[in-house]
């Protein structure tokens, strides 16, 4: 609970084994996710960054949705009106969020929140972030792109495959 203004919040913990100055350049990193402004309908925003104990995390708007994985496992496969309406809600989340270069390049169920009207994208940044502290973020396969299992550069065209992935999962 964030008392000033008022709200739930979600807190992510990340147990990265890295010295104590890599932690510091996370959280900075982390700090410029924030400061980039990423408010907007279908992200849940990050909103504070900072270190427990040499553990980094970030705090970020609360969503009251399941994960797209146990909406589909609990519901299978989704109307294609469904599917477009999900599909349109996360890719204008990442049009948006790519407007000031920040991508997710990690995009999988789990970081897909939906709702009965609203679609949720966490993580964002997240790639980037870890990357620029020299460690490797994950992969999620079969989710992830092709240049992103080959350990190439990646830029917002990995988030269009993985948003594809998805929809098709959804159908």
């Amino acid at each position: 609970y964030q008392p000033d203004p008022g709200r739930l919040v979600a807190v992510k913990q990340f147990r990265l084994d890295i010295p104590p100055d890599s932690a510091h350049r996370f959280v900075a990193a982390l700090d410029r996710l924030i400061a980039a402004d990423l408010t907007h309908s279908g992200i849940a925003a990050p909103l504070a960054a900072g270190l427990e104990s040499f553990t980094p995390f970030l705090a970020q708007d609360f969503v009251a949705a399941d994960s797209f994985d146990v909406v589909m496992r609990d519901h299978g496969a989704a109307p294609v009106a469904e599917v477009l309406r999900v599909t349109t809600q996360l890719a204008g989340a990442l049009d948006f969020a790519a407007a000031v270069q920040v991508y997710h390049g990690a995009l999988h169920p789990r970081d897909v929140l939906v709702s009965a009207e609203d679609t949720r994208l966490t993580g964002l940044g997240l790639a980037q972030s870890l990357e620029g502290i020299g460690l490797t973020a994950p992969v999620r396969r079969p989710y992830a792109a092709p240049e992103r299992i080959a350990g190439q550069r990646w830029d917002r065209r990995a988030d269009v495959f993985s948003t594809a992935a998805l929809a098709y999962e959804m159908l």
